[in-house]
């Protein structure tokens, strides 16, 4: 019974050995929302190499590029936004109109910054304050 416990421990261990590292986080945020009867795609993306800290020291100012698409339709903006230094996450806001997609809306973002990696956490549609996610 020992002997099977040890091999069954040795087999364990090899595997976990074996194993692939977890990739890291991207320091994308990809979604797909429907609006107007139509998916329109969001990708943000940190700029790499653009984090700093303000002058002031409070802040961690990153530049994002965001990116919208809906069928064969795009187009790619790169804005600048402030994030409170020394969060484990920090949160702002940010307004993309969407009138480059044919659309009268505008989504209003809450953008998640964390170590080089950004999230879309929360996206409204406005005019309607129609919640996406």
């Amino acid at each position: 019974m020992f002997a099977q416990l040890s091999l069954a421990v040795l087999a364990l261990g090899t595997i976990l050995a074996s194993a692939s590292p977890a990739p890291s986080p991207s320091p994308c945020s990809n979604d797909t929302f429907p609006i107007d009867g139509r998916p329109v795609a969001v990708a943000l993306c940190a700029v790499e190499g653009s984090a700093h800290r303000s002058t002031d020291g409070h802040r961690i100012v990153v530049t994002i590029a965001e990116t919208l698409s809906s069928g064969p339709t795009s187009f790619t903006r790169d804005v600048t936004l402030d994030f409170l230094a020394g969060a484990e996450v920090s949160r702002t806001i940010d307004d993309v109109p969407l009138a480059k997609l044919g659309m009268e809306r505008t989504l209003h973002l809450t953008i998640g910054y964390r170590s080089d990696s950004i999230r879309l956490e929360h996206a409204l549609l406005v005019p309607g304050a129609i919640p996406l996610k």
